[in-house]
């Protein structure tokens, strides 16, 4: 089991990603996540598995266009 990252792009350059925080405990990272999106104004977005290549990863898109993702190495 190796260490997850929560990232964050912001809706002008999706493609780049900033690290948010780091954590043996994806479950940690979510509730981070959804701390996250409520001080960006969206009380109601719900976590989502996407497939990225052979591994798939959570993602948390925003009303406000930010989106947040938990991957792994």
């Amino acid at each position: 089991m190796g260490i997850f990252r929560l990232v964050i792009a912001h809706p002008r350059s999706p493609e780049t990603t900033r690290l948010v925080a780091e954590h043996l405990d994806p479950g940690w990272l979510k509730q981070r996540g959804y701390e996250i999106a409520r001080s960006l104004g969206d009380q109601g977005a719900l976590w989502k598995a996407e497939a990225q290549g052979q591994a798939s990863r959570l993602a948390l898109n925003c009303r406000t266009g930010h989106a947040l993702a938990i991957v792994t190495d």
